[in-house]
């Protein structure tokens, strides 16, 4: 028993020596990765940059250096990928206002929403507060109506048909209100293609920079909704906003 103990004791400070280390060296990576960058030597840092991202780390002035690299070198596909992850992550107006700016200088498509697309991307924003929200009010409503049922004694009608309205609710909002997948192009020549086949027809060729919303995947293909139809791309020409 006490050989387990021991066992699971050394296991156990080997995974958190190990979290530390590498939080370590993520730490003196990021400021290595700003000091070449304070120096403009701006391909280097990217490099320290990209190898953290990797590593599933960041932190929003780390995204926005790397957009203020890739489009210094010409990379606007790039550069709006990560602004799109940047202003995934904080929200930021300027962020948007920036996109929008190099998505009107290079006419690419996606960025400009409509009220009902800004209506879904606020719903999506705040999707983990409302799922809170309706959760408590779940809470609330069920505790009223146990109170009204074994202290007054008396029927709940009103709340427990409040309370599986509220349910239903809850269950859409989980179940169909999930995030908005989406990327951005990332290579020029990108063809679209009328089904998930190379033989199939090409409905389009796309520069780098364009965003699509992705609906789902095939195999290598992704299946994008583009100019209001739902076309394919290969997997590899999308770099997907998420972190």
């Amino acid at each position: 028993m006490q050989n387990r103990f021991l066992k699971f004791l050394k296991t156990l400070l080997f995974i958190l020596g190990s979290t530390f280390c590498l939080a370590q060296t993520s730490t003196f990576r990021l400021q290595t990765a700003d000091s070449l960058f304070q120096a403009k030597q701006y391909t280097q840092s990217f490099g320290h940059y990209e190898a953290i991202l990797k590593n599933k780390e960041y932190t929003p002035a780390m995204l926005l250096k790397m957009a203020f690299i890739q489009e210094g070198l010409g990379h606007i596909g790039k550069a709006l990928y990560y602004l799109n992850l940047y202003e995934d992550t904080t929200h930021d107006p300027a962020a948007t206002a920036k996109m929008q700016e190099l998505a009107n200088t290079y006419n690419l498509q996606g960025y400009n929403l409509n009220d009902a697309e800004r209506a879904l991307n606020w719903y999506t924003r705040f999707s983990p507060y409302i799922s809170a929200f309706l959760l408590s009010l779940c809470v609330l409503l069920l505790s009223v109506a146990f109170y009204q049922r074994f202290q007054k004694e008396r029927r709940p009608v009103v709340s427990v048909s409040f309370l599986t309205f509220v349910l239903l609710l809850f269950f859409a909002h989980l179940n169909y209100g999930g995030d908005i997948e989406a990327g951005v192009v990332a290579h020029a020549n990108t063809h679209l293609m009328l089904g998930p086949s190379p033989g199939s027809e090409v409905v389009d060729i796309l520069n780098e920079g364009h965003r699509v919303e992705v609906l789902g995947k095939k195999d290598v293909w992704l299946k994008v909704l583009w100019d209001g139809d739902v076309v394919y791309v290969r997997d590899n020409n999308i770099l997907p906003i998420s972190l």
